[in-house]
């Protein structure tokens, strides 16, 4: 609501205001009154009110030197000047001061009521236009610090990345990550039936983080679109060991209140060099594709034997009787098929193969079943996708002569991980597609939108019928720029555009751009070019 104060020496005249005018009908708070400016000065300091009417003639301080200590010290604050004086050093001393209205007395309540509106509907734009840019500047800085990261993270896990370079990058970034021993977990997070709670996911993870106490040695980083990493740096492996214990447990907690929503994460074993992160890293990315076999919402670590997770080393071999009726492994294929990648495909098919048994893996009979089974699995999701079979069988080769050829668990290993590979091909091409379709229905939509000043990261993701924070990943993916970086470049471009073609001021060109502020449009614009709009100009016309 619009504070509003006044200062008036008469009191018949502070009382009509007061009274006459039904403040709160007009969305007005009367937040306080006085006889004088001395007595008035604190009162404002403490009320911040956004509107102050005064009188020019009061006692002990006037109106003139009241608003110029208003000004100093609150210099949003709109100031009413209410005179009986019509002389133009008075008028010109206000304007000065940078008094927004002068008024003469008298006045009706009705003329002081429509100053007041129009006053406060200028206050209420300009507060828009703030909350605008703020939540403009604060997307623009989240992502950029999440494109940061990414590089971070890449420049981690790259062979070609020396200590130096990493260190040099993180403290681009902000992060310290000199340490005696590293861990990472590998978090892993699923929801069928709503995608947005993997956005949720994401929320809870970054909040556990900064209520861990533990944001100075603990770094959240991208993984995709439904795993992140966790970078945990400490002193001692020991230390590292009860923080993570810790952080796991508030995790699973955290996401344990949520319907529908699970985990699954996988625990390196420890590094003891910034170089060797990379190594135990893909240690445990490794061990992760168990997360296929197990059960969700449990937590492995990635030095414990494959066999072990899968609990397989003394099992008995399965009956080839009861393996024709039990469905888990079908389902734990096509688990893969929507969510696995390319490079988990050859561990997937070993982790298949150690979960049917000794005995059955030498049954040429089961093995015959065992490849059946998941190719049609495959082709299955094939004809999902709208892709046909036929298709990846003239890459790799028909299902009839590789059962025929059949030999061993090997041929039909090697069988199914070509095959499964080429088919989480065509599923990611198929997801590039959509999602270029996606992507190009949001900048259609930034297209025709750009130019309004209130368009954020939210209208374009519901344009593209992506939740924010999976569309703001794959502009930036895709596009190699920040969804914010996009808009400013159009915008510019189009403020470029009309400089150059019309006679328009500064400001006009501003609110013609999609900027509803034109001091941030000149400062952007400045930033962006290196000169202000007018210089831009002049510059283009003499070259002209």
């Amino acid at each position: 609501m619009i504070k509003l104060f006044l200062a008036e020496d008469e009191i018949a005249m502070r009382e009509g205001i007061r009274r006459h005018i039904h403040w709160e009908e007009e969305g007005i708070e009367f937040c306080g009154e006085a006889g004088d400016g001395e007595l008035a000065l604190p009162l404002i300091l403490q009320q911040k009110p956004d509107i102050l009417i005064t009188d020019i003639k009061m006692p002990f301080m006037d109106g003139l030197e009241l608003a110029a200590e208003v000004k100093k010290q609150l210099p949003d604050t709109k100031i009413v000047i209410l005179s009986g004086y019509s002389e133009f050093e008075y008028a010109q001393e206000a304007l000065r001061l940078g008094v927004t209205e002068y008024l003469l007395k008298p006045i009706t309540p009705k003329k002081l009521k429509e100053v007041i509106r129009k006053l406060a509907d200028s206050i209420e734009e300009e507060r828009a236009s703030k909350e605008a840019r703020f939540d403009l500047l604060q997307e623009e800085l989240r992502e950029k610090d999440e494109r940061d990261r990414r590089e971070l993270l890449m420049t981690i896990l790259s062979s070609e990345s020396g200590t130096r370079e990493i260190l040099q990058k993180a403290e681009e970034v902000g992060i310290r990550l000199s340490a005696v021993c590293y861990r990472v977990l590998l978090v892993f997070f699923f929801c069928e039936s709503d995608y947005r709670k993997q956005d949720e996911a994401d929320e809870l993870l970054r909040s556990v983080i900064d209520g861990s106490q533990l944001e100075e040695r603990c770094f959240l980083f991208e993984h995709g679109l439904d795993s992140r990493i966790i970078l945990m740096a400490g002193q001692s492996g020991e230390e590292l060991e009860e923080e993570s214990s810790a952080l796991i447990f508030s995790i699973s907690a955290a996401m344990d209140e949520v319907e529908e929503l699970h985990y699954f994460i996988c625990i390196s074993s420890d590094a003891t060099r910034l170089s060797s992160i990379r190594r135990v890293y893909r240690e445990a990315y490794k061990t992760a594709s168990c997360r296929f076999f197990l059960p969700l919402d449990q937590t492995i670590r990635a030095d414990t034997p494959i066999p072990q997770i899968l609990n397989m080393e003394n099992r008995t071999p399965i009956n080839t009787e009861i393996a024709l009726q039990n469905g888990n492994l079908r389902t734990v294929w096509e688990n893969f098929l929507h969510t696995g990648t390319l490079s988990e495909a050859k561990d997937f098919v070993e982790g298949v193969f150690s979960s049917i048994g000794e005995s059955n893996g030498q049954s040429i009979i089961f093995l015959n079943y065992l490849t059946m089974d998941c190719y049609f699995c495959m082709a299955r999701f094939l004809k999902e996708m709208g892709r046909e079979p036929e298709d990846v069988n003239a890459a790799v080769g028909d299902i009839n002569t590789a059962v025929g050829r059949l030999k061993s668990a090997g041929d039909a290993k090697h069988y199914l991980e070509i095959y499964l590979e080429e088919v989480i091909r065509q599923r990611d091409n198929n997801a590039t597609s959509k999602n270029n379709q996606l992507l190009q229905n949001a900048l259609d939509y930034i297209d025709e939108h750009y130019t309004d000043g209130s368009l954020t990261l939210q209208d374009a993701a519901s344009a593209a019928s992506l939740s924010p924070n999976r569309f703001s990943s794959l502009f930036s993916h895709e596009m190699g720029m920040t969804f914010i970086e996009y808009l400013i470049g159009k915008r510019m471009e189009r403020a470029c555009e009309l400089l150059m073609t019309t006679d328009l001021k500064s400001f006009e060109v501003a609110y013609n751009s999609g900027y509803n502020d034109p001091h941030y449009f000149s400062t952007t614009f400045k930033k962006v070019k290196g000169m202000s709009p007018m210089e831009y100009r002049r510059r283009g016309q003499a070259q002209s």
